[in-house]
């Protein structure tokens, strides 16, 4: 930190016709430290800010599953039954929105409708979103293909309970089917 001192009013080194130009300079010397510091202020305060935001933003897309349309998201949790493990570390049962990857949460459920939930796999139709990343994933926005299906299956057993470990969604493109396949096997929050 610089610290500036005012220098002597009659110092025998300093001229009396010089003060006042010395006493000048170090009034705006004072002047930019300051500002300096008020701009060094400001900027804490605006990185704060975004941060704030940022984290507000990450805790919505990956803390709890997205509104869709307006519409609340019910989610049916049973004991002892097998769920899927939500980005927020929960576990849900027949889940109507349900962000796939919680890295990037480009890969997503929407208005799911289960027609079957077990202890050995679960199916239903989903509005599937996926990023397609064209012309990059950042720049591309949310895809979805309505009237996808959904299955889950290989259930696993961990200390917090029993999760479905893998996932596929088929959704069409044109006349084309496609596959998307996603596991949890591996994962550390698993």
């Amino acid at each position: 930190m610089l610290t500036i001192t005012k220098p002597e009013p009659r110092s025998p080194e300093v001229p009396p016709s010089q003060v006042h130009d010395i006493e000048v300079l170090f009034k705006e010397a004072r002047r930019r430290e300051r500002r300096r510091r008020l701009r060094y202020a400001g900027a804490t305060l605006l990185t704060l800010a975004i941060g704030a935001v940022a984290l507000g933003i990450w805790s919505n897309a990956f803390g709890s599953p997205p509104p869709v349309s307006g519409t609340k998201t019910p989610l049916v949790a049973t004991n002892g039954a097998v769920k899927v493990l939500a980005c927020n570390g929960t576990s849900l049962a027949k889940p109507r929105t349900f962000i796939i990857s919680c890295a990037d949460a480009n890969a997503l459920l929407t208005d799911t409708r289960w027609s079957t939930w077990g202890t050995r796999e679960a199916a239903g139709v989903t509005r599937f979103g996926l990023n397609l990343c064209t012309p990059y994933c950042a720049a591309s926005p949310i895809t979805y293909f309505p009237a996808s299906t959904v299955h889950l299956s290989e259930p696993q057993t961990t200390p917090h309970g029993t999760f479905f470990s893998k996932l596929v969604v088929r959704y069409r493109v044109g006349a084309r089917t496609k596959v998307f396949s996603f596991s949890w096997k591996g994962d550390p929050s698993f």
